[in-house]
């Protein structure tokens, strides 16, 4: 036999293989990282950012990088969405004027302050929809809505669904 047919045979044995399990690994870690980060996929506490802007509140979730004020960042305003059982730390902070942030059903109340973040702890243990009322510092209440936004707790799965869609 000649030593090419030998060495000839393993060589391309060894690189369909390799190809093979090019091809499998590339699948494989495609279709991981195309799944969508979640905040639940942590174990730490959920961070939100909370920031009061033109008698609103907007939130703001980091991304897969756990920064804020990133690309990869999720934010909405007015309704914030939180997964039940979970342990949650608001940075409560203002872009504009001196809020105060009320969520009596948790027994939650903090100022927000521009330049200033203030954190918030607490853990939501019940599927609902909670209102963040409008506290005016000025005190004429004529001049605000009721509410400054919502919290609406919910399982973990719905949590994840509704993150994908504002991603």
């Amino acid at each position: 036999m000649k030593l090419t047919t030998l060495l000839g045979t393993p060589t391309v044995l060894c690189f369909m293989a390799g190809v093979t399990g090019l091809i499998a690994w590339r699948v494989l870690s495609t279709s991981a990282s195309d799944q969508a980060w979640s905040p639940t996929a942590l174990k730490t506490p959920i961070q939100v950012q909370v920031v009061g802007h033109d008698f609103i509140w907007r939130f703001r979730f980091p991304g897969p990088d756990g920064k804020f004020n990133t690309k990869d960042d999720a934010s909405v305003e007015k309704e914030l969405h939180l997964p039940l059982e979970r342990d949650v730390v608001f940075l409560v902070t203002s872009d504009d004027y001196v809020y105060t942030m009320a969520i009596p059903d948790l027994g939650l109340r903090q100022i927000a302050v521009p330049e200033l973040t203030y954190l918030l702890e607490f853990r939501v243990t019940e599927e609902r929809s909670i209102d963040i009322i409008a506290d005016p510092l000025c005190g004429v209440r004529i001049f605000h809505d009721e509410d400054m936004g919502k919290v609406i707790v919910q399982s973990k799965t719905a949590f994840d669904s509704w993150y994908k869609e504002i991603q």
